[in-house]
């Protein structure tokens, strides 16, 4: 049982972590929970915190490539916002095509919830740059939010199995169609405004530096014999 309250900053908080523990566990009831009224920035929150976590995992390559604190920041907060428009693309597409082929009678925003609080496993996204597991925790996180997202479309837009993953894909292809077609702009101007707010050509990748830290490491390793 969830208790919805965002009456103080202790509440939200509170609140928060029991949907986002109990999205994690898989839990229906969490999903269920976050159609209560008064719930939109509790979605929010856990898509712009995950957008952060995301970034957070590149924030070594950002450091190594000598970004300015400032654009460190404003980094973070732009991968935030990104990450929230790109899942309320997805939210859209999925609510439209469970509505035409499954009549589906839930409301935009009510599913927008749901897929946005599925998104609380990419929370540990900023682990993804451990040496040796990053490669293997970013695809478990993966899977973790797919699986979330499809209990999501489960539990509250009343679909079998195959119904949420019908949606979830056809929604995921239409993003895609969007990206490649009228989206191209949008796209163009993401990658402007990453490369903008860093500040700097990253000359040093995401797979070089684990490349670099895992080396260091193992050298060690053998010096220390």
């Amino acid at each position: 049982m969830y208790t919805i309250d965002t009456s103080t900053i202790i509440h939200f908080i509170q609140t928060l972590w029991a949907l986002v523990t109990g999205a994690m566990r898989l839990d229906p009831a969490a999903f269920e929970a976050i159609q209560a009224p008064g719930t939109d920035l509790l979605a929010v929150t856990v898509l712009f915190l995950a957008g952060i976590s995301e970034e957070l995992g590149q924030s070594v390559v950002l450091l190594a490539n000598r970004v300015k604190p400032g654009r460190f920041v404003m980094s973070l907060l732009l991968n935030g916002l990104i990450f929230m428009l790109g899942v309320f693309i997805l939210g859209g597409t999925t609510w439209i095509t469970a509505k035409v082929l499954f009549h589906s009678q839930v409301p935009f925003f009510g599913v927008l919830r749901a897929v946005g609080l599925s998104y609380a496993p990419l929370l540990l996204s900023f682990l993804v740059l451990l040496p040796y597991m990053g490669t293997f925790l970013n695809r478990t996180l993966s899977v973790w939010s797919i699986l979330a997202l499809l209990v999501a479309l489960i539990a509250t837009m009343n679909l079998v199995l195959w119904q949420a993953l019908v949606s979830a894909l056809m929604g995921w292809l239409l993003v895609q169609l969007l990206k490649y077609t009228l989206g191209w702009p949008v796209v163009a101007l993401e990658r402007w405004l990453r490369r903008t707010t860093a500040g700097v050509s990253l000359t040093v990748g995401p797979q070089d530096l684990v490349k670099t830290i895992t080396e260091h490491i193992i050298d060690n390793a053998k010096g220390g014999k």
